[in-house]
């Protein structure tokens, strides 16, 4: 009891558990079929949303077919965040984290068509690998868990796009757009290629705990000629 009291108190997220072996988020029961993993308590500040442009992520790395169309943001993860040291993998892990996508596709279509439309896997593991991934070390820092965690990133995502739509400038410096547009400061990841220039490869928009946008603590910046890329340009 002492220990949830002073969890609470330091502005902690404590997750229960009604059964070993399942993640019981709420009163969910189809989930358990999705979902096995027992959460731990975890301490989390605000959510990052990290989205990738697939055209610089693909302009380095060798990438999957077929590419998402180079006009929109799909999405790296979305993580639970603090001060470091970051809160990842809050399960029992002796007891492990076992997702069902084929349980997932069928108890919700929809909601698999849209994970992989808005969130492919650009290279190495496949979609599937690369939604357990982040679900396993990220989404079970998550009180809310299970699919409420996929729903909140695409959900998001789609907002984000919608808003940074008109943003077609994609030369140096025009990054910095972004912005102004969203109202807050984001995070950007640039990487540099031949010839010394930087491409611009992802960036991580901040959510406070209601999910209003944030300015995002220590923003990283890129260099001021940095700038989005098309297929095969960089």
């Amino acid at each position: 009891m002492l220990r949830v009291i002073l969890l609470l108190a330091i502005s902690c997220m404590v997750v229960t558990t009604k059964e070993v072996g399942k993640v019981v988020v709420s009163e969910k029961p189809a989930e358990t079929k999705i979902f096995e993993v027992t959460q731990e308590a975890s301490c989390y500040n605000y959510f990052q949303l990290s989205l990738q442009w697939a055209p610089s992520i693909c302009a380095t790395r060798r990438c999957h077919e077929p590419l998402p169309t180079p006009d929109r943001w799909t999405i790296h993860g979305l993580w639970p965040t603090s001060t470091p040291p970051y809160p990842n993998y809050c399960y029992i892990r002796n007891m492990g984290c076992r997702v069902n996508f084929t349980e997932l596709e069928e108890q919700s279509p929809a909601l698999f068509d849209d994970l992989s439309y808005n969130w492919p896997s650009l290279y190495n593991k496949g979609s599937e690998g690369f939604w357990k991934y982040n679900y396993c070390k990220y989404g079970t820092c998550d009180p809310e868990s299970g699919t409420a965690y996929f729903k909140k990133a695409l959900r998001e995502t789609k907002k984000v796009n919608e808003l940074l739509k008109d943003v077609t400038d994609r030369g140096p410096g025009a990054f910095k757009k972004i912005n102004t547009v969203l109202g807050v400061n984001v995070r950007y990841w640039c990487r540099n290629v031949r010839g010394g220039a930087q491409i611009l490869e992802q960036i991580g928009v901040c959510y406070d705990r209601d999910w209003n946008m944030m300015d995002c603590p220590h923003a990283k910046m890129c260099a001021i000629t940095a700038e989005f890329t098309d297929y095969c340009s960089a």
